[in-house]
C-alpha cells in the first residue's frame, strides 16, 4: 500500500511503467496531480472532485529546450530534454488566479456558498487538479488544442486510470471535450470500470463562446450541484 501524501511526487510512482520505463511520475513529477487540502473534507460536505484540463502549450521559443514535439523521445529518450526549468512553474498543476481558471473557480464559489458552506479563497484547495496530455501541445498560431499520436493517446490513459485508482475521487470532470473523448476511448479499449465514479465533462473555460454555451458553464454548475455537494 502506497502511504505516502498525495501531494507527494512518490505518491504516483510505478503508474505506467509497463510503457514508460522508469514510470510516469518518475519521469515527469513537475506533472502530478494538484490535490487541494480540502479535496478530501472531513466534515463531509463535498465530495472528491478532480478536474481534467487538456495539456499546457509551448511554442517556438521553447523547441531548443525541449523534445516536445517528437512523441517517442518525450516519452523514452534517455537523453531527452523534457520540462525546461523555466517552464516548471508554468506547467504545474497548481493553477492560479487567471482568466480560464477564474471561470472555474466563480462557479465553484457560487455553488459552495449558495450551500452555507464555508470554503477557501483559493478554490483549488478544495478539489484536485490535472491535465490530461502529459506532453505538451504546440503553439504554433495556427492550430488550437492538442493533436495525440498513438503514444499520447496510451501514456495519458494510462496515468490518469492510475491517478484515479489512488485518488478515488467520486467526480470527474474534465475541462475538455478532447481529452473526455480520447479518455472514454481508452476506457472502454480496455474494458475499465470505475464503480461510482462519475466521468463527466464540460466545454473548455478558455473559450468564452463554449463556456456560456449549454454544456459550459450551466453544465458544470449543475453537476457540482447534483454530484459534489453532500445532500
Amino acid at each position: 500500500m502506497n502511504t505516502c501524501n498525495k501531494k507527494q511526487t512518490e505518491f504516483y510512482y510505478g503508474i505506467g511503467k509497463e510503457i514508460v520505463k522508469e514510470g510516469i511520475f518518475e519521469r515527469f513529477p513537475d506533472l502530478i496531480p494538484a490535490v487541494g487540502e480540502c479535496y478530501w473534507r472531513e466534515d463531509g460536505q463535498h465530495k472528491k472532485m478532480l478536474l481534467v484540463g487538456e495539456s499546457n502549450y509551448f511554442d517556438d521559443k521553447d523547441i531548443l529546450d525541449s523534445d516536445f514535439r517528437d512523441a517517442e523521445m518525450w516519452y523514452k529518450a534517455e537523453d531527452a530534454k523534457l520540462i525546461p526549468e523555466a517552464k516548471k512553474v508554468l506547467v504545474n498543476n497548481w493553477k492560479g488566479q487567471y482568466p480560464t481558471f477564474d471561470r472555474v473557480y466563480e462557479v465553484m464559489d457560487e455553488v459552495l456558498s449558495a450551500a452555507n458552506i464555508e470554503h477557501n479563497a483559493y478554490l483549488l484547495q478544495e478539489a484536485a487538479f490535472y491535465n490530461y496530455f502529459l506532453r505538451p501541445a504546440y503553439n504554433d498560431g495556427k492550430h488550437k488544442g492538442f493533436i495525440p499520436q498513438d503514444i499520447d493517446r496510451k501514456v495519458s490513459g494510462v496515468a490518469l486510470s492510475g491517478i484515479i485508482d489512488r485518488l478515488n475521487p467520486d467526480l470527474v470532470i474534465f475541462l475538455s471535450k478532447n481529452a473526455y473523448d480520447e479518455f472514454l476511448k481508452y476506457v472502454r479499449r480496455n474494458s475499465l470500470q470505475y464503480g461510482e465514479s462519475l466521468i463527466q465533462f464540460v466545454y473548455h473555460p478558455g473559450n468564452h463562446f463554449s463556456w456560456y454555451n449549454a454544456n459550459g458553464k450551466a453544465k458544470f454548475e449543475q453537476l457540482l450541484k447534483e454530484y459534489w455537494i453532500s445532500k
